[in-house]
């Protein structure tokens, strides 16, 4: 029975990698099958173990122990419901983490990951060069919005393809891999897709990857590393000069950097600039334990007049002004241990350096929005993160 439930296990992590580029939903189907596999598979004392051993686990069954908590503390709790569905979600780390996987499940899961999302850039390339329709003329489970790039939104999926090519090079650079030319086919339709869609997020996490790369592969040759940083930031000029797209989002971000967080168009100021300056200011006000689980959106709402609609924002797109304006620095403090502690276990693997990478992008993105509680960021890192901790050379 439980040798079945292992398999049926390591082919739904496979089939993970197929969709989340591509479908949110059936993701999510994919996660429930998991997590009754992981309850039919039992051995519960060897996964307790595991936990138990793993400090950065704990840190996260802590972080998810304060907001429980933090009910008890402030009256402004009517987000609570929503924070609790996200937080639900950290508890596939585990699940995730004391899966029975072996190599040649995880490799077939990295090729599944980044040759579906090499099919979804291509896709999104050909759909913003007005090649083809957008899929959902051709599919009708796709939502028509305009937000989609190709088969999710468009800043989820930009995000997506930059931990995919960060993935295929460390692949590519630390692992010798015989797909070295397929490999190389990935990052370069990575790249036009990401360059050609609206999210920056990815678009600076590619950045960071290629410039780790340079620097650390041409430390001891400064003439090369600064002959691929000119080509590398000749590559952006390029795109800036030819992409209308690329171009009108760093002119925006420079023109409300220049103009204190003022947006030319409707002369108010940016929202992510609002967010950040008046949680700071109430941070300061009560910055040991905070406002209290779910009162974010709550207090936005009620306290700020700004000339935007704030009851559509439940975050202030940056987790950890999230976590720190509703826990406090308690909050705060647990958060940032669960990205040391991984920090610290992936640099005891040989390759360690190389495969910093992944939590590092990941609590950059976390400076741009509350990705930890997003369902299809969050599961694409949980999973990565588990391919990472996991993956050997052939």
């Amino acid at each position: 029975m439980n040798k079945l439930v292992t398999r049926i296990q390591q082919f739904l992590f496979i089939l993970l990698g197929v969709f989340i580029p591509t479908s949110i939903a059936i993701t999510n189907l994919i996660i429930g099958f998991l997590a009754l596999c992981w309850i039919l598979e039992r051995n519960f004392i060897t996964k307790f173990n595991v936990i138990k051993s793993s400090k950065w686990m704990l840190a996260i069954f802590a972080l998810i122990g304060l907001y429980l908590l933090g009910m008890f503390w402030g009256d402004q709790h009517l987000n609570a419901d929503w924070q609790f569905q996200r937080l639900a979600l950290l508890l596939i780390f585990p699940i995730l983490m004391t899966m029975n996987l072996n190599q040649e499940t995880i490799k077939r899961a990295v090729f599944a990951f980044l040759g579906t999302a090499f099919i979804s850039a291509l896709a999104a390339v050909a759909i913003n060069n007005n090649i083809i329709l957008p899929l959902s003329e051709y599919l009708s489970f796709i939502d028509p919005s305009w937000r989609n790039s190709a088969f999710i939104t468009y800043n989820y999926h930009n995000v997506i393809l930059a931990l995919a090519t960060t993935l295929s090079l460390y692949i590519l650079v630390e692992k010798k891999s015989k797909y070295t030319y397929l490999l190389l086919l990935f990052i370069a339709v990575y790249s036009i897709s990401i360059f050609t869609e609206r999210g920056r997020a990815g678009q600076v996490i590619f950045n960071l990857s290629l410039v780790f790369y340079i620097i650390y592969y041409n430390r001891r040759n400064l003439l090369r590393l600064f002959t691929l940083l000119v080509l590398l930031f000749s590559f952006q000029f390029v795109i800036y000069s030819s992409t209308n797209v690329y171009k009108d989002r760093f002119d925006a971000v420079s023109n409300i950097i220049q103009n204190n967080g003022v947006r030319r168009v409707g002369n108010i100021q940016d929202i992510r600039y609002i967010f950040v300056r008046e949680s700071l200011n109430r941070i300061v006000e009560k910055p040991i334990l905070g406002y209290g689980t779910g009162s974010f959106g709550t207090i936005f709402y009620e306290e700020v007049n700004s000339g935007h609609i704030f009851d559509r924002h439940t975050t202030p797109h940056n987790q950890y002004l999230y976590v720190w304006f509703e826990l406090g620095i308690v909050g705060l403090v647990l958060l940032l241990l669960i990205f040391y502690h991984q920090l610290k276990e992936m640099l005891r693997k040989k390759d360690g350096i190389h495969r910093l990478l992944l939590p590092l992008s990941f609590m950059f993105l976390m400076l741009v929005d509350s990705y930890l509680f997003i369902f299809i960021l969050t599961i694409c890192y949980m999973f990565l993160y588990t391919i990472y901790s996991r993956y050997q050379e052939q």
